[in-house]
């Protein structure tokens, strides 16, 4: 009996021993599950802004023009004797360039010098009778009304001749516009007439052009945001123009030109259509590499910015709302947003014109693991090599 109590009392302990340490353990897992350990700050690719010495250029599209084109006309009316030129020839200005059939023209010379001379016989005549009648005023040999009427046939005769002079001397410019000649030097393109056409002075068409081409200008769109960019920049200082803007210029298939020009003014007006502006580039072509109606890329090299600021393409996250902001890692290592004004891209970085200090530490990439406010471990980011680019 005695030893059946014993073996209770043992069996009721371990029992007991057992629910505790189940007890203690469900706690403890209880305890474990309502605190996990708090997960460490995310790594976060950044990059320091610094101030970059840059050299600001643009690569834009533009086509050549004539520095001056003439068109080739005629200024009187006959039948086309012979052309006096090789299509494609560099012409002197005043070369004879076609003839126009002259028999005519010589014929109303020789008319109107033959008027101009009767007029002067008959000038002669009543300058003669106008002083005989002078002569003997105040005698009554002649009546004053017929002293004024010999002074005023002289006078009549006088402008008879004047007329007749004036009708020789056009006249004589017709003959001599007979011969239609180049009113400028340069490269004469193809001709519209060959020999035996009528021309005619209210042709609407020329007979040829002529474009002077040793020199020539470049005519550039650049976008207008570009232009103002580019304008507060040199007003604010903050870009070292170059002196006299030089251009260089390449195919659209990348290929340099061996001519260089300069660029001298931008065009006042706007395109509505396309929201560009006019530059105008001065370039000598000795060798008439460049001829009118091309299409070239020009390089233009508008100064040296001391202070740029540049960050990754990636850096820039864009919002419909919001616009163009950036993820910046605080003195604290928290995350803050900031809205930023970009610029043109060079190399695959925006040049950030508002936004940045020296020193920020931009995030690169990872923009999805963070938010305003979060903490993170930033690291250096290690930039991929790329092409240069620019915009």
């Amino acid at each position: 009996m005695l030893g059946m109590r014993a073996g209770f009392a043992r069996s009721w302990l371990f029992l007991c021993i057992l629910f505790v340490s189940v007890l203690t353990g469900a706690c403890d897992g209880a305890q474990n599950q309502a605190a996990p350990p708090a997960a460490p700050p995310p790594e976060i690719p950044v990059v320091e802004v610094q101030y970059t010495k840059l050299t600001v250029t643009d690569r834009l599209p533009g086509r050549v023009t004539a520095i001056r084109t003439a068109e080739v006309r005629p200024q009187v009316g006959g039948i086309l004797k012979k052309r006096l030129f090789e299509e494609g020839d560099m012409v002197k200005a005043g070369q004879a360039l076609y003839q126009i059939e002259p028999d005519l023209f010589r014929a109303e010379v020789a008319a109107a010098r033959a008027a101009r001379d009767r007029a002067k016989a008959n000038l002669a005549l009543a300058e003669s009778e106008a002083n005989r009648a002078t002569s003997v005023r105040g005698t009554g040999a002649l009546s004053e009304r017929e002293i004024d009427a010999a002074v005023a046939q002289a006078e009549l005769a006088k402008a008879d001749l004047a007329q007749a002079e004036a009708a020789l001397a056009r006249a004589s410019l017709n003959l001599q516009y007979a011969t239609v000649r180049a009113p400028i030097a340069g490269r004469i393109g193809i001709s519209r007439v060959t020999e035996g056409a009528l021309l005619t002075v209210n042709d609407p068409l020329p007979l040829a052009t002529i474009h002077q081409i040793d020199d020539v200008y470049v005519d550039i769109k650049q976008p207008v945001a570009r232009y103002e960019e580019l304008r507060r920049a040199f007003d604010s200082g903050r870009i070292v123009r170059e002196e006299g803007l030089p251009v260089e210029l390449e195919s659209p298939q990348g290929k340099k030109y061996e001519e260089t020009g300069r660029l001298l003014f931008a065009d006042i007006d706007v395109d509505a259509s396309t929201s560009e502006v006019t530059l105008r580039v001065l370039v000598n072509n000795p060798k008439l590499t460049l001829l009118p109606g091309m299409f070239v890329r020009a390089l233009i090299t508008f100064g040296e910015d001391q202070n740029a600021l540049l960050i990754p393409q990636q850096a820039v996250q864009r919002d419909a709302s919001l616009g163009a902001q950036i993820f910046v890692v605080n003195d604290k290592d928290e995350i803050e947003v900031r809205p930023v004004t970009t610029g043109r891209v060079v190399d695959n970085q925006y040049l950030v014109l508002e936004g940045v200090e020296p020193g920020d530490r931009v995030v690169v990439e990872g923009h999805d693991k963070v938010r305003t406010g979060t903490k993170v471990v930033p690291t250096p980011w290690k930039r991929q090599a790329s092409s240069t680019e620019e915009g």
